[in-house]
């Protein structure tokens, strides 16, 4: 669930609360390569290059710990615990993925003369990967009496093991820190209400009796809390719910988390008549297969699925994909599936080494930031995956955590030689703290001469550098299942955080998006009673399908998949794309008990396996602000320059443009403002250590000689028409400028008002690489040399001024939208560059 935002323009909401110490992060990370190199886990031997290097690493623990054999558990123990690699039992547990499914019984049997035991090792579409736990004193301490392995290298030399990796569960695509107890679901379920059910037409429909009668409903999900307190009020009073997890014999599930009961009553709220049946999962893939066998005995017509996960290839070929697709075409079962959180914790980029062999997030820039704004310490993941599926291409990637001194805090090193290709680790976060990701060729291997993509997931986490599409979880890429994106309820917005497509192949994904932000009593707490994500609108877009399926319970299962596109809100550019999929489900277009198929839904997109990757920023944190300054920008070049440097004096028979008076913030009433800083306190986001701070009043930018260097504001992404003012002094004669960067979108693609010292104005465009001149320098008429001076900006429609101290000095033709802040830049010396008192005005 997202918390309230600091500042809300256009119904955008942020991703996540903006702290005060969330802008302490990594203002370093565009600084100079710290002198610590990491150091590589030391080159797996013989089995050992079958083993997850995370793994090792508890061995590692465990063998150059100093001290008596109890300190030595000790330091092995702690480390798996911190990394999650524990369970309640006090077991180590992970995965075997075996190379042929009739080595089955052999593994198992292995396994447990070794002193472990075998949770489950289901045959997935022919793929057999066998979740085992050890305890952890055994699995420590055991050792081959011949070969003198320990308990890895032996499992891993055994006949039929083919890798053994960390277990990468799917995750629960809901958002933020979500209240889980039982004091905020009692006695709310009066208030409770899914906005949903209006917005999509649905209570019209129910209206007229159709409630969903007749239609069975699945939902998986990783628990169904206080699910009984709810039981004849916002949810049905006949209903059971399975735990897989305590079918299976392990512990159970049920009551982890509030997830389920918020999904159950989403989709009781649009087909109360419907018939449920839910089941609790870890949700790892050998269990949601289980319960996907489970649902099938029971005959339903849909699953709802409210998770998802990355690691795979994201093209939809794992064999959890291949038994969905299965029983959609065999069972005829529609899935609707989240499509994920992941649009803005989600990078991709064609890999870029630097000297060293460490992969450049943009030109010169070798880490990138993850933080995290809850206030409490936050558990999530890591993934780094590439796009080098074929067993013919081996290139070999490590990935490394740090903190702001360049430390290594934890690394994956996986030997890819006989692995796929994929980083991972576990990761518990503090709140305010910095923390780096960088990438890097396992040294003494070659790259390969072709270019390839690589990708950075995360779940819930703040990324620098994040790139929306290509981000679609998986199993919602799953030829047989709908995956569905987020729509704000109230504004017909994507959800910024909404996983886009295509899929890594070029296939078309989501098919839907669906409401979210919707009123939930499962997760009420303090007047926060939204329930976010894509977790909220996959059993949307579910429950409205069992509606449509209850006015017309003869519709087979393709017909009724032709009919849900069919009347589809098509909120996003004209016919299906890969953000609103073919639109945002809906029958306000349809009378109650009209189901007549039409003609076919428009062909989706064509394959597009080479997306605009526009690599966006997070204003969340610093911008990546320190770029050269130089007097021919080329083509060629990915660095972001300026238009030119010292502004060539004016002539002085130039004729400057007959000033006209600009709108005057400052006479407007408070409340007709939108935005106003005074840079008193540091809670308006912007980054406040090292060249870019407050002071007094004021926002400070030092800047050196050839350096550029912007920062944003938080929560302002997308601001079209507005008219901005700020005051600036500080800087002498054209020694430099101040600026006023304006509709970023990414580090490559933004506008920049620019003033010098003696008023000369420019304002330009940075995109695909190049500048374009959009006012040249001029002169300002009305610039006060003893400063201060008012920088003013005005868009409207498709005209764009610029002027200072209340009269206009240029016009020019530009339009857009996106982030907004300010920029300093020096070019025959040092600057400093004060702004104060910004105001905005904010018209859509």
């Amino acid at each position: 669930m997202l918390p309230k935002s600091l500042v809300k323009f256009s119904g955008r909401m942020a991703l996540m609360l903006v702290l005060l110490s969330l802008a302490l992060l990594v203002l370093q990370a565009c600084g100079p390569n710290p002198t610590e190199v990491p150091t590589v886990t030391p080159k797996p031997l013989d089995s050992s290059s079958k083993v997850d290097s995370l793994l090792l690493e508890i061995f590692l623990r465990y063998t150059t710990t100093e001290g008596a054999e109890a300190d030595k558990q000790k330091a092995a123990v702690d480390f798996a615990r911190e990394q999650g690699l524990i369970n309640k039992k006090d077991e180590v547990q992970f995965e075997l993925e075996l190379d042929d499914p009739t080595n089955t019984t052999a593994v198992s049997e292995k396994v447990k003369t070794m002193g472990g035991r075998v949770i489950d090792s289901p045959n997935i579409e022919g793929t057999v990967k066998m979740r085992v736990a050890v305890p952890v004193t055994t699995f420590i301490t055991y050792a081959n009496l011949s070969s003198k392995d320990n308990f890895l290298r032996d499992l891993a030399a055994f006949q039929g093991v083919k890798n053994i990796q960390i277990v990468l569960a799917k995750n629960l695509q809901e958002l933020g820190n979500l209240p889980e107890t039982k004091e905020a679901l009692l006695n709310l379920y009066q208030t409770s209400k899914n906005e949903g059910v209006k917005v999509m037409g649905a209570d019209k429909w129910q209206a007229a009796g159709f409630k969903g009668k007749g239609v069975k409903v699945g939902v998986v999900d990783g628990g169904f809390r206080y699910y009984q307190d709810f039981l004849g009020k916002t949810l049905p009073v006949n209903l059971a719910v399975r735990d897989q997890s305590s079918v299976n014999g392990e512990d159970p599930t049920i009551d982890e988390t509030v997830h389920g009961t918020a999904v159950l009553e989403i989709l009781y709220s649009l087909a109360p008549e419907a018939e449920f049946y839910p089941v609790s999962v870890d949700p790892t893939d050998n269990e949601i297969a289980d319960a996907l066998d489970y649902l099938v005995s029971k005959g339903v017509h849909f699953i709802s699925m409210s998770l998802g996960g990355h690691g795979s290839s994201g093209e939809g070929m794992e064999p959890l994909n291949r038994k969905i697709d299965k029983l959609r075409q065999d069972k005829g079962i529609i899935f609707f599936i989240s499509s994920g959180n992941e649009g803005s914790s989600h990078y991709a980029g064609l890999f870029d080494p630097d000297a060293q062999g460490f992969h450049q997030w943009l030109p010169g820039v070798n880490r990138l930031g993850v933080g995290n704004a809850a206030g409490v310490p936050f558990d999530s993941s890591i993934i780094l995956s590439w796009e080098q599926w074929s067993a013919k291409t081996r290139t070999d990637l490590d990935l490394f955590l740090e903190d702001k001194d360049g430390k290594t805090l934890i690394s994956s090193t996986n030997d890819q030689r006989s692995r796929e290709p994929r980083e991972y680790f576990p990761l518990r976060l503090r709140p305010g703290t910095a923390y780096y990701l960088k990438v890097r060729l396992k040294p003494n291997t070659t790259q390969p001469a072709a270019p390839f993509r690589l990708h950075i997931f995360t779940h819930d986490l703040l990324l620098q550098f994040f790139t929306p599409v290509m981000s679609v979880a998986n199993p919602a890429d799953s030829k047989g299942a709908f995956a569905v994106g987020a729509v704000e309820w109230n504004t017909n917005n994507i959800a910024n955080y909404s996983s886009q497509g295509p899929l890594p192949n070029g296939v078309f994904k989501p098919e839907l998006s669906a409401p979210t932000g919707v009123s939930s009593v499962a997760y009420a707490e303090e007047g926060e009673s939204a329930f976010n994500g894509t977790s909220a609108s996959c059993p949307e877009a579910a429950g409205l399908a069992a509606l449509i399926k209850s006015a017309n319970l003869k519709l087979s299962s393709n017909e009724l998949a032709q009919v849900i596109l069919q009347t589809v809100k098509d909120l996003g550019p004209s016919g299906p794309d890969t953000i609103y999929g073919y639109g945002r489900s809906d029958l306000t277009g349809l009378t109650p008990g009209e189901i007549s198929l039409k003609s076919n839904p428009p062909s989706p997109p064509a394959l597009d396996p080479n997306p605009d990757l526009n690599v966006k920023i997070s204003n969340r944190f610093p911008s990546p602000n320190v770029v050269p300054v130089t007097s021919k920008p080329t083509s060629t070049s990915a660095t972001n320059r300026l238009a030119s440097a010292t502004p060539r004096p004016i002539a002085t028979k130039a004729v400057a443009p007959t000033p006209t008076t600009l709108p005057d913030l400052t006479a407007l009433p408070a409340s007709s403002v939108t935005f106003r800083d005074d840079f008193q306190l540091t809670s308006s986001g912007l980054p406040n250590n090292g060249d870019t701070f407050y002071e007094k009043g004021s926002y400070k930018i030092k800047a050196s000689p050839n350096q550029l260097i912007w920062v944003t504001y938080p929560n302002m992404e997308e601001i079209q028409a507005f008219t901005a003012e700020v005051k600036v002094q500080g800087i002498e004669g054209n020694s430099g400028i101040y600026g006023l960067v304006f509709w970023l979108q990414s580090p490559t693609d933004y506008y920049l008002l620019s003033v010098t010292g003696t008023g000369l104005l420019q304002v330009s465009q940075f995109s695909a690489g190049e500048w374009k001149e959009l006012i040249g320098w001029s002169a300002s008429p009305s610039w006060n040399n003893g400063g201060p001076n008012v920088v003013r900006l005005l868009t409207t429609g498709n005209q764009l001024s610029v002027g200072v101290n209340n009269k206009m000095a240029k016009t020019t033709q530009a339009s857009g939208s996106g982030s907004i802040g300010f920029a300093a830049a020096g070019y025959t010396q040092a600057i400093n560059a004060l702004f104060s008192d910004f105001r905005l005005l904010n018209r859509g």
